[in-house]
């Protein structure tokens, strides 16, 4: 996998690729955790609209195309290593641990966000209440 990186000093100028070599169990591990970046991004964008904090739309739409990029660039080098059904699965075994991981946190996300907006609705169910019965 490459990125592009400044290059610094005089003359500059040009991007510098950097490299990194990662074994299959590592591509995976790498793939499942840009995705849980990327999907719990989503999650705060969603729990940010639903709350009226636009912070976490704004966080999304700022870092969320960085991850798509790695995303994809990470796939990309997947493909251009061949067919090896044994690389394969071991890349699929990684990114399916994180994969299980990100979903119990999902689970744990919604059923906290699920308790803080029915609180808030309860709350507000309240202050009407009370603001009708001061009249």
């Amino acid at each position: 996998m490459s990125a592009r990186a400044p290059r610094g000093g005089p003359g500059g100028g040009g991007a510098r690729p950097y490299a990194i070599r990662l074994d299959a169990e590592a591509c995976g591990a790498l793939l499942g955790a840009l995705t849980w970046a990327l999907g719990a991004l989503t999650i705060l964008r969603d729990r940010g609209h639903a709350m009226g904090d636009e912070r976490g739309h704004e966080y999304h739409d700022r870092l969320a195309p960085a991850l798509e990029r790695l995303i994809t660039e990470v796939g990309g080098v997947r493909a251009a290593a061949g067919d090896d059904p044994a690389r394969e699965a071991a890349v699929e075994a990684a990114y399916l641990q994180l994969r299980e991981a990100f979903e119990a946190w999902i689970q744990l996300t919604a059923a906290d966000t699920a308790a803080v907006a029915i609180t808030q609705r309860l709350e507000e169910q309240l202050e009407a209440e009370d603001e009708g019965g001061e009249e």
